[in-house]
């Protein structure tokens, strides 16, 4: 089976240089056995220059696709460029914030209805949504992101696709991105409580743990029995040293057993500012501490998240105390731990 030239996407114009970068996506001839995964090629045309400007790409078409430049591509890159060389030849032509628009143009090798140029703006989006949500349905998903953050650039209120990439970013574990992304959604729809949720959360794990908190405080003043909305506070108020109890138990009481999922998986029992003197326990001391085995101090540092830090594995008796409370207050493991933190060693002097 030959090759297959499957889309074209514009990366970007500098109007200082004349270069525009682009991408071409194929999938190489089948010689038996699986068929390969799309390859993609990263060129620059040169404008301004003697000659046909589409020349480079029409040799790497030759050379490495063994195939002419389709002639949808061919008529979709002389409309680009006849665009781009008016708005050159204005009077604030080397602005680049002029050419974003170029990034928002993909020409598909043969079906005109699926390339961007020549089509109104609203119609550009509906294009650009349709290739993001084939390119997700074939297992690309961060492709299919890429697309969509373009088509952001057309829309910048699509509220379909901010959800999809903070979704995105939030399984990829980028929470900057996520967070950037959750703040244009508040401001697409600042009703909607998912935004807000979202948004806490990769607060959270940027470690702005006021503001997660504030974020969550705005879904609970509206929806006041809301299950993420609970053990986001719990989880907020539990790192900045408060107590997180009351919401713990509301949202036991509103699922137990997601509840202790999250609980056993994901919540976070270290303290943001640990009390001063806070004393230190090794894992070797654990066993006798707790009464359980070093084996099942190991499973409860690996699966439950039990907070050791530093080289050796150390527990802060703060966070030891926060995390059996934890453990024996929802029933998370087989058999109660009979351990509280001890009175302190040092009672503070009286005025």
């Amino acid at each position: 089976m030959r090759a297959q030239l499957h889309f074209l996407i514009l990366d970007d114009f500098d109007p200082d240089t004349g270069e525009l970068a682009l991408r071409l996506a194929f999938q190489p001839g089948l010689e038996g056995g699986e068929p390969p995964g799309l390859e993609l090629i990263r060129l620059r045309l040169h404008l301004g220059r003697s000659g046909n400007p589409l020349e480079p790409l029409i040799r790497e078409l030759r050379t490495h696709v063994q195939m002419p430049i389709p002639p949808l591509w061919e008529h979709g890159l002389k409309t680009i460029i006849h665009a781009i060389e008016e708005e050159l030849a204005g009077p604030d032509g080397r602005n680049a914030l002029r050419y974003l628009w170029v990034r928002t143009q993909l020409l598909h090798a043969a079906d005109p209805a699926r390339s961007t140029p020549n089509h109104p703006v609203p119609r550009q989006v509906e294009i650009l949504r349709d290739w993001a949500r084939r390119l997700d349905q074939d297992g690309q998903p961060m492709r299919a992101a890429e697309i969509l953050d373009r088509l952001l650039l057309l829309s910048p209120k699509d509220v379909t696709s901010l959800a999809y990439l903070v979704d995105f970013f939030r399984a990829q574990g980028m929470a900057e991105e996520m967070a950037a992304v959750a703040e244009r959604w508040i401001k697409a729809e600042p009703d909607r409580v998912e935004t807000q949720l979202r948004y806490g959360e990769a607060l959270l794990r940027l470690g702005r743990v006021q503001e997660a908190r504030l974020a969550f405080e705005a879904v609970l003043k509206v929806f006041p029995v809301h299950l993420l909305a609970h053990l986001g506070m719990a989880q907020a108020l539990g790192v900045l040293g408060g107590n997180p109890f009351p919401h713990l138990d509301a949202a036991q009481e509103l699922d137990p057993a997601a509840t202790a999922s999250v609980l056993r998986e994901t919540f976070d029992y270290h303290l943001m500012s640990p009390p001063l003197g806070d004393w230190l326990y090794s894992l070797e001391e654990l066993p006798g501490l707790l009464g359980v085995s070093g084996a099942e101090v190991q499973d409860y540092v690996q699966y439950l998240g039990l907070p050791s830090s530093g080289a050796e594995g150390a527990v802060r008796e703060s966070e030891l105390a926060r995390w059996v409370g934890v453990m024996n207050r929802y029933a998370l493991l087989p058999s109660s731990l009979h351990w509280s933190a001890p009175t302190p060693r040092r009672l503070p002097e009286l005025a």
